[in-house]
């Protein structure tokens, strides 16, 4: 991997981890004012916004997820689903799955960039 494209995914993993912390509060007000528009075009722009980057920055898997995710924020944002205590509890599920995801990425990026600067000695 080289400097450009370890910056691209360092600067991605930063991106998405306030992207998450920003959605997690919206997903607290969406039980609180599940009416919200403005919030409901907040919660689908980050998840839409996150699909995209972590699909250019080579992270196809989690932006398969997210593109799922999407979807169901799509049905809430129409109309199709209310969003229950349940379905919020869903998407703070899967809000926390992606965090995970994110530091494990984290890890595997510093862990290669430790070895490739052990490599280079």
């Amino acid at each position: 991997m080289d400097d450009f494209e370890r910056e691209l995914k360092i600067g991605f993993l930063e991106e998405a981890t306030a992207g998450l912390a920003d959605a997690e509060q919206c997903f607290l007000e969406l039980e609180n004012n599940p009416s919200d528009m403005d919030n409901l075009n907040k919660i689908f722009r980050l998840a839409h916004n996150l699909k995209g980057s972590s699909k250019a920055v080579g992270f196809a898997e989690m932006g398969d997820f997210t593109h799922e995710f999407e979807t169901f924020i799509l049905m809430i944002k129409n109309g199709e689903l209310k969003p229950t205590s349940a379905i919020v509890g869903l998407l703070l599920n899967c809000n926390d799955h992606l965090a995970k995801w994110l530091k494990v990425l984290r890890s595997i990026l510093m862990r290669n960039l430790t070895l490739q600067r052990c490599l280079l000695r």
